[in-house]
């Protein structure tokens, strides 16, 4: 069985790339400690950047800027840390992949920014056919019954959801 490849999000694939169980509960609606102060605070600063968030109807993608730059596109994403930068770019290749199949774009680019730094990524053919091989593994994974089991990882002690996994 496969989990429906619509309801896959870009909070969903960062998730999968930190940690594939709270990738699993998540997707189940299992929601993380709403009392965690790191959750609080990432809905702070949501609420924050609400206005400014680009909502497309053809999907369920939130990011949080898009323009023209130099004849191509540029999705940017703002983090408030970059603890985890391979789940910000994935993420963000994610939107960039949506958005290039779904509007037919030839080019798109995207960075990451947090603070001073700024991670840039390429929307070329061989990073779009790895976030086809991502999400199709994504789907694959979520279509399993059970969770997978608990492995601690350096993220675990500022997790919402490792009120699930001790």
């Amino acid at each position: 069985m496969t989990f429906d490849q619509t309801l896959i999000s870009g909070t969903l694939i960062h998730y999968y790339v930190t940690c594939k169980r709270e990738a699993w509960l998540y997707s189940r609606r299992i929601h993380a400690d709403q009392w965690d102060e790191n959750i609080a605070m990432g809905k702070a600063l949501a609420e924050i950047k609400e206005d400014q968030l680009h909502t497309f109807p053809f999907s369920q993608l939130k990011f949080d800027k898009i323009g023209k730059q130099r004849g191509h596109y540029l999705v940017t994403e703002y983090k408030k840390t970059l603890k985890n930068p391979e789940g910000a770019k994935m993420q963000l290749l994610f939107y960039m992949y949506q958005l290039k199949n779904s509007l037919k774009l030839r080019e798109i680019n995207g960075k990451v920014v947090s603070g001073k730094t700024v991670l840039f990524v390429e929307g070329n053919e061989a990073n779009m056919h790895k976030m086809q091989n991502l999400v199709d593994e994504v789907s694959h994974f979520l279509g399993t019954d059970t969770p997978p089991p608990f492995q601690k990882i350096k993220f675990c002690k500022a997790c919402g959801y490792r009120d699930y996994c001790y």
